[in-house]
């Protein structure tokens, strides 16, 4: 955490034609959603879009918030490729991967309600 991150959390669950979006992490070794601490003086929407961007290297269309007490997380749309080198690896999923660095069942939880969230955009 730098000296201008505020201590809440958000990360999106982003889709496109059914596929959600994740990216490894490789220091911790699993699939994660982009996500990250929001900046003084932003929204947490602001953090989360520029999370994503930094991360996954795309743009992201918010949908709906959710608070889950320690974080809030997003069901977005997948938008635009922002930047070839995004900072971790990038991949469209079906399915929750196996390799996971964060609680499997929260992502049993929120990728559902984000998918349905995001139906029709």
């Amino acid at each position: 955490m730098t000296q201008t991150d505020t201590d809440q959390t958000v990360y999106a669950v982003a889709f496109k034609e059914g596929r959600f979006l994740m990216v490894w992490n490789p220091k911790r070794k699993g699939w994660e959603m982009p996500g990250g601490h929001v900046k003084t003086g932003e929204t947490l929407e602001e953090g989360v879009i520029r999370e994503f961007a930094e991360e996954a290297g795309y743009a992201i269309r918010v949908v709906k918030m959710r608070d889950l007490g320690y974080c809030h997380v997003f069901a977005a749309v997948l938008g635009e490729k922002l930047q070839e080198t995004p900072e971790m690896r990038v991949e469209l999923f079906d399915e929750i991967p196996e390799e996971l660095f964060f609680d499997r069942a929260e992502y049993e939880d929120v990728v559902p309600w984000a998918k349905k969230e995001t139906e029709g955009f």
